[in-house]
């Protein structure tokens, strides 16, 4: 079941994370990983 609501005032409807329930959390957080990329250093 996915939970939803909403961050602020005037903002989107978002997902809400569980975070009681850890096991789901560390799964989430493991998906999120693999598809976000690594931040590029800026050179100076």
């Amino acid at each position: 079941m996915h939970k939803f609501g909403y961050p602020y005032k005037g903002a989107k409807e978002h997902y809400i994370l569980d975070i009681d329930n850890s096991e789901f959390s560390k799964n989430i957080v493991k998906k999120i990983e693999e598809v976000t990329p690594v931040p590029k250093k800026k050179s100076k």
